[in-house]
């Protein structure tokens, strides 16, 4: 890191000199305050735990830190806006730019998500009686991929450079020419780390919800909160899988010379279709999980049933589907035309009619009950109005003409913080208030709660407001300063104010923390008097909080044992679950894609490949290291656990393989549109029969050698299972030369993939399809070595034979489509 020893240079770097000073300060602080405390091997483990419950304490952690760092750049930003032509610190210019861009990038995908995900591990498990996650050791690795993501983007502003082309990197100010220092490309490798570990933990939340449900516990039984997390997890799959597909591109542009949003052949129009086809969904992703957070505390504490149970499942799901239809109601002043612009205005006004039945719903909840106004209802009480003018001015924002006046102008802001803010902050808070007794068996004091409450709704509402009254005043966002004569002082005044004082209520919930933690007072198991499973197990639940699964018959099986005098019953013997586990695996496979992240940052491919290499030889390594193994060896499953086992993991494959899907959908969709190039070469110039022929003779007969080894282990005929498994390794190899062989002839005769857009497309789908290919024969060498050495039980290499063979099928069908769509329509013309 170089500062330069300039007087001016110095200066316009003492943001960051200060944030080394405080980081080493307080780091040093609480390593003294662990040694002294002797906290160090409940340090420990936390880092090794795959519990539920810890890896949410940790998400909810992690996400607070990166609240106050977020918040922390609010404060920054609305100090430089208080008065007109005001020069606060360094707060202009470019570091203004990387102000709002760090304050929204960490707020969307290092505060909310966390802070939502870690709600869900915490509450979705008990709710449904499961004994965990359906994959413990996966929820690990999600964790520590989402915070090895968080801190690598934190990491920027430390080296001095943030990136500064805003949350939605918009291209081209987001590419190389313009950004060269390599912030942005930090922001890329950053969120594609973290947005890999969220689509990890919603497959894992999918397997979990659709697997592990207690018995008797039907859809139509589920509490709302399940839901909402199921739904919510679908919607991640899809809208982060197109967003690492938007990322993947974006990085070859910054690091390789490609042109897919810039220059001739490339369309920056195209990043804001697959950015904001992730965005828009990505705010149901953020509401809808606190939707079902305040289903849960506004039926508890009005003591009756949600009103409009079956309503409420489907508005959840309504909302979800028309997520996916409105993402160009952010681009209505491209120029896509008034047709396209009338379709997504109207898409755009339905998604309210879901959201206001909802809204009625609660109160309909309400109305006739016993309301008792705790903490957690208070933040559902607030939650109510200011949705709904959220949800007003979205409606405005959703008219074509409209939008044209209101666009980047503070309008925006002030409805984009009503919706996320006024759904998803507040449910957090309710969701923190109303489970901290099920986290440590302690509650957070009211008082103080309602005092954080008021402070920040009171801010929030001086903050957001006026904001609408400066847009209309012609007010640009991302702007740094104004003059007087834009009358807009007293709008800015007020957010300023409003700001600190959220900030202040901050500081309430903080003191909240500090006093309940160091009282003795603890709780029992139900202190709200709730109507849910989770509180009918200890405050806080031991690791395996059902060791028998609970039978139950309605959505509050908890309340209806109150009401009926009775207790809740239990199955004699419960289903084969995930087996509990302490492991390094997961923080080390973090580190070790850090790492390459940095490597390829800075363009140190050395140490890419290096450390691309060690999380490999961790797979390798934790494929011998298996718990499941000697779990395996030393209980007796009958055929039926091992098939239940069996279906426990092709559920959650299947999710991964919905990723892959996609990213691969746009990949082609990119190809089919950037192909052929206005200039350089064409795809009848470059393409040749020969070698797709021999590649495609070695890729596509290894299915039919794949179902020949699944015979033999279905069968139990070990002669068509090794003929079958070697046949197909042997292929696979063979495939492997002869594509590279192609991509060397390519390169060598000067089709290079910076040559034109074309190139580009073609070597981003088909090498990644060559990565996947590379990747199954390793997968595939690896299964044979542990079966040589006898290291995998019988039921155990059987479930994994077979995951691997759906895996086979789909790089072998995906090739099909490389050959239809890539291939054949240029060399048949």
């Amino acid at each position: 890191m170089f500062f330069g020893i300039s007087k001016h240079t110095l200066y316009h770097q003492s943001d960051v000199i200060l944030a080394w000073i405080v980081t080493l300060i307080a780091g040093t602080l609480l390593f003294y305050y662990i040694t002294k405390k002797e906290k160090w091997s409940l340090v420990l483990d936390y880092i090794q735990t795959t519990n539920h419950r810890k890896i949410g304490i940790l998400y909810l952690l992690s996400g607070l830190l990166f609240f106050f760092r977020g918040g922390i750049d609010a404060l920054l930003i609305r100090t430089q806006l208080a008065f007109p032509q005001f020069e606060f610190w360094v707060i202009q210019e470019d570091k203004f730019n990387g102000v709002f861009t760090t304050h929204g990038t960490i707020m969307i995908f290092f505060v909310a998500m966390p802070l939502l995900i870690g709600l869900m591990n915490i509450a979705v498990p008990l709710q449904i009686g499961a004994k965990d996650l359906a994959y413990p050791l996966l929820n690990s690795l999600s964790f520590w991929l989402f915070f090895s993501g968080a801190v690598l983007f934190n990491l920027s502003f430390f080296f001095a450079t943030p990136p500064t082309a805003g949350w939605t990197a918009y291209a081209p100010l987001s590419l190389d020419e313009f950004t060269k220092d390599p912030g942005n490309t930090f922001y890329i490798f950053s969120i594609q780390i973290s947005g890999l570990g969220t689509l990890l933990a919603a497959a894992n939340l999918i397997s979990t919800i659709t697997r592990h449900r207690a018995p008797g516990m039907k859809y139509t039984k589920m509490p709302l909160f399940p839901w909402a997390t199921l739904i919510t997890s679908f919607l991640i799959i899809i809208a982060f899988s197109a967003l690492s597909a938007g990322l993947y591109l974006l990085m070859f542009d910054r690091l390789f010379n490609t042109t897919f949003f810039m220059g001739e052949g490339g369309n920056p129009v195209y990043w804001q279709h697959l950015f904001w086809f992730f965005a828009h969904p990505e705010v149901y992703i953020l509401a809808l999980p606190a939707f079902g957070i305040f289903s849960d505390v506004i039926s508890t504490f009005s003591k009756k049933v949600v009103f409009g149970y079956t309503s409420m499942v489907i508005s959840l799901a309504l909302i979800g589907l028309l997520g996916f239809m409105v993402w160009v109601h952010h681009m209505f002043t491209v120029g896509l035309g008034p047709m396209v612009n009338t379709f997504f205005a109207i898409t755009t006004m339905l998604i309210a009619v879901p959201t206001g039945i909802k809204v009625f719903n609660w109160l309909f909840t309400m109305r006739g009950g016993r309301i008792q106004v705790t903490t957690p209802m208070l933040f559902a009480l607030g939650f109510i109005p200011t949705f709904v003018m959220g949800g007003v001015t979205g409606v405005m924002l959703a008219i074509p003409a409209a939008d044209f006046q209101f666009h980047d102008s503070y309008f925006v802001v002030g409805h984009f913080h009503y919706t996320i803010i006024g759904a998803t902050i507040l449910g957090i808070f309710a969701g923190m208030y109303y489970w901290y007794p099920k986290m440590f068996g302690k509650r957070l004091d009211e008082k103080l709660g309602k005092w954080h409450f008021w402070l920040f709704i009171v801010g929030f509402h001086l903050t957001f407001l006026p904001m609408h009254f400066s847009g209309l005043q012609g007010m640009p966002r991302r702007t740094y300063t104004y003059i007087p004569g834009d009358q807009v002082f007293t709008f800015n005044a007020m957010s300023t104010v409003g700001a600190f004082l959220m900030g202040v209520g901050m500081l309430f919930f903080v003191w909240n923390l500090y006093r309940t933690h160091t009282s003795t007072k603890t709780v029992a198991n139900d202190p709200w008097d709730g109507r849910t499973l989770e509180w009918s197990v200890p405050s806080p639940p031991s690791e395996e909080a059902f060791q028998k699964a609970p039978v139950v018959s309605t959505s509050d099986p908890l309340w209806k044992a109150k009401i009926n005098g009775e207790e809740i019953t239990f199955t004699e013997r419960s289903r084969p679950g995930p087996v509990p586990a302490k492991s390094w695996t997961p923080v080390l496979m973090a580190c070790a894609l850090f790492l390459f992240s940095i490597g390829m940052i800075y363009q140190w491919y050395w140490l890419a490949v290096v450390f691309a290499i060690a999380a490999v030889g961790l797979l390798f390594l934790r494929s011998f290291l298996d718990e499941r193994i000697e779990h395996y060896k030393q209980n007796s499953y009958t055929k039926e656990d091992l098939k239940k086992l069996f279906q426990d993991k092709r559920n959650g494959f299947f999710s991964y393989l919905a990723i892959d899907s996609v990213m691969f959908l746009i990949l082609f969709a990119t190809y089919i549109m950037f192909t052929p190039a206005p200039t350089g070469p064409k795809p009848g110039e470059v393409f040749e029969a020969r070698t797709l022929i021999i590649s495609s003779l070695f890729l596509l007969p290894s299915s039919l050698t794949m179902f020949l080894a699944e015979y033999g282990l279905k069968k139990g005929k070990k002669v068509a299972l090794n003929s079958g498994v070697w046949l197909t390794l042997l292929l696979g190899i063979g495939f492997l030369v002869a594509e590279g062989h192609e991509f060397y002839t390519y390169i060598h005769e000067g089709y290079l993939i910076d040559s034109n857009v074309f190139m580009a497309s073609y070597y981003v789908l088909v090498g990644l399809h060559y990565s996947h290919v590379l990747f199954g024969v390793g997968w595939l060498s690896n299964l044979l070595l542990q079966k040589g050495f006898r290291s995998l039980p019988e039921g155990l290499y059987e479930e994994k034979q077979s995951i691997f063979s759906y895996y086979w099928h789909f790089v072998d069908v995906i090739w099909i489509f490389i050959i239809t769509l890539v291939y054949v329509p240029y060399l048949v013309g």
